[in-house]
């Protein structure tokens, strides 16, 4: 069986030996331009176009394993751009140095396939497997406890497989693997074997299944026990069973993380494409500009968390261009990484004075890229939540709401498509919270934004538009499927059981639901379900009522 990795080494050999093909004729057009140099007449121009040349092939022959050109090229790129700085006419002995170091380079190119070591990328895949159902295993001696875990589990997805004992549990994990398995602790202390018996059943396995403990106890005995027997999560009975949703959907990883999008600006073709394999290998989706003037398009399509550029190129420099970048107030905070084989750090630091956020050099290690890059990035990502999401439900705020409904109502009018937009309220929140605390309260709004997020499609766009009212737009959907999806929702919501100090209780919500028309703007469709919403409550709460004719079920 071919490993997912090997196609990609397969790709940088490739790159690597349509490399080592451009040699010659890199070496042609520099001998051309030298060749004119060692005229009496100077030509500053033809002198920065060479120094340009041998800066692009020394970090390409250094990202490759060319390390003898790369040398080669760093030392006449160094005398090139030293000669241009002092703005005279180079003197007999310094043409004569260009001249031993142009014949150095050609003799490294000569032997550059002999002596070069191709790089490596890591062959791990990025992310784990994904499970191939959602069955959780619940291990307890209470059939009442199951029922009830088991319908909660089932509104945010998760399907539960039930055993009353240790062995039968055993039995089972021979037959299949489930996504996690839940189970009492005192299950491992009736059997007196305490971490053994459950060290013993994962030892067994390839890779370990995610363990969450529950027990009726809280002393430092029983969390040692769990912990000891490798569990990775421990709740205490009664549960709250929004923070073991929590905990499932991290420990299972559900929705695998959405890859970061780089844009590499880089006029040297083959590098950009090297980088952008490395990259892609992590797991990132990477786009790719050679021609600088195409960066502003790129931003807008490809909208990337981080720009890794490089410094010297023709037409503009990298400084310049991320001066021009920093001057639209829409990508202020977007990181602007450089990759350059430029050594001198005075002029790395000047180019990060210039609206860079960091410097690499080139060759870079692949596992160095990738990591500078990923902590940037996810960087960027966290801050930009906060500005974009709510805080304590994750979703998005009202104005990013708000944005967004412009832009789909925008988009069906184009496209001609079906479109759907809901307004949910909480029946009696502020009863809720004046009962239970604003703690609780806080805990329902979680769990509401929880069972959306879960049960919609990632096409869909899910904001929390204030207090306990939330927004849903359904894209490509019309309003009498609109209506059934949220019903169900509606139904599944008065099904979850939300702990408290004063004992477990259940809450409903009112939805209403517009659909654009011709004309209609985002602000007109927000009226219609607010309309259709404050319909929802005069008819009784807890129902879902559509605000034009052809949605109504």
């Amino acid at each position: 069986m071919t490993h997912p990795s090997d196609s990609v080494q397969e790709k940088l050999k490739g790159l690597r030996k349509v490399f080592s093909g451009q040699l010659p004729e890199k070496i042609r057009q520099l001998e051309e331009i030298m060749g004119s140099l060692d005229r009496d007449v100077w030509d500053a121009i033809k002198a920065g176009q060479a120094a340009h040349l041998l800066h692009t092939l020394a970090g390409t022959a250094g990202t490759f394993g060319f390390a003898a050109v790369r040398a080669a090229a760093r030392n006449l790129e160094a005398r090139l751009r030293a000669s241009i700085k002092d703005g005279g006419v180079p003197s007999g002995s310094m043409r004569a140095e260009f001249s031993e170091l142009s014949g150095a380079l050609k003799t490294a190119c000569g032997v550059a396939e002999v002596s070069a070591v191709a790089p490596q990328v890591n062959a791990q895949a990025p992310f784990p497997v994904q499970p191939e159902n959602d069955i959780v295993f619940v291990v307890d001696r209470d059939p009442i406890f199951i029922d009830s875990l088991a319908l909660q589990l089932r509104c945010y997805g998760y399907q539960v497989a039930a055993f009353g004992s240790f062995a039968e549990l055993t039995d089972a994990l021979k037959i299949s693997t489930p996504l996690l398995i839940i189970i009492d602790l005192s299950f491992l202390q009736a059997r007196h074997e305490g971490a053994n018996s459950v060290a013993e059943l994962q030892k067994r396995r390839e890779l370990p299944i995610p363990t969450v403990f529950l027990s009726d106890r809280i002393d430092f005995k029983s969390r040692m026990e769990a912990v000891r027997a490798g569990g990775n999560a421990f709740f205490v009975k009664p549960l709250d069973v929004g923070r073991l949703v929590d905990s499932l959907d991290i420990l299972t990883t559900r929705k695998p993380p959405v890859p970061f999008r780089i844009l590499i600006v880089d006029d040297e073709p083959l590098l950009a494409d090297y980088h952008a394999t490395v990259l892609r290998q992590a797991g990132m989706k990477a786009a790719v500009v050679i021609d600088p003037e195409q960066t502003l398009e790129s931003l807008i399509d490809f909208r990337p968390e981080l720009i890794l550029m490089d410094v010297y190129m023709p037409g503009c420099s990298g400084m310049e261009l991320a001066k021009l970048i920093r001057q639209d107030e829409t990508y202020v905070d977007i990181p602007i990484v450089y990759l350059s084989s430029e050594t001198d750090v005075s002029l790395q630091l000047a180019a990060m004075g210039r609206g860079g956020d960091d410097f690499l050099t080139k060759p870079i290690q692949p596992a160095h890229l990738i990591a500078s890059v990923t902590l940037r990035a996810d960087r960027y990502r966290t801050l930009r939540s906060f500005m974009l999401y709510d805080g304590l439900t994750g979703l998005l705020n009202h104005t990013r709401t708000k944005e967004q409904l412009d832009v789909e109502v925008s988009r069906v009018s184009r496209q001609k498509a079906e479109l759907s937009f809901a307004l949910i309220d909480i029946d009696h929140f502020k009863t809720v919270n004046d009962r239970y605390g604003h703690p609780v309260g806080d805990q329902v709004l979680k769990s509401l934004s929880r069972l959306l997020k879960q049960r919609l499609r990632a096409t869909d766009i899910v904001g929390r538009f204030g207090g306990e009212e939330f927004a849903v737009i359904l894209t490509d959907t019309d309003g009498q499927t609109a209506h059934k999806i949220l019903n169900q929702l509606r139904e599944d919501f008065g099904r979850i059981l939300h702990a408290s100090r004063q004992g477990e209780f259940s809450v409903t919500f009112s939805c209403g639901i517009a659909c654009p028309e011709p004309g209609r703007t985002g602000a007109v469709l927000i009226g219609e379900a607010d309309k259709a919403l404050y319909a929802a409550k005069r008819a009784g709460r807890n129902c879902v009522v559509c605000g034009t004719a052809d949605g109504l079920p």
